[in-house]
């Protein structure tokens, strides 16, 4: 079983990653991971200091 199609590995590309991501799903990528590493930074209590325990206590002595 000899399949011409593979003669020249150069010039394959498979066909399910022939077509370019358009532009906007790859700005949608980028933005959800730059807002993924600003979410852990700023509610991981180790390293924000921020908790809810804490939100809640500031807001009832607000009160």
């Amino acid at each position: 079983m000899y399949n011409e199609e593979f003669d020249n590995l150069e010039t394959f590309e498979r066909e399910d990653t022939k077509n370019k991501l358009p532009i906007a799903w790859v700005i949608l990528f980028v933005g959800l991971i730059i807002f993924g590493i600003y979410y852990v930074i700023a509610y991981t209590p180790a390293i924000s200091g921020w908790s809810q325990e804490k939100a809640y206590l500031e807001s009832i002595q607000k009160k």
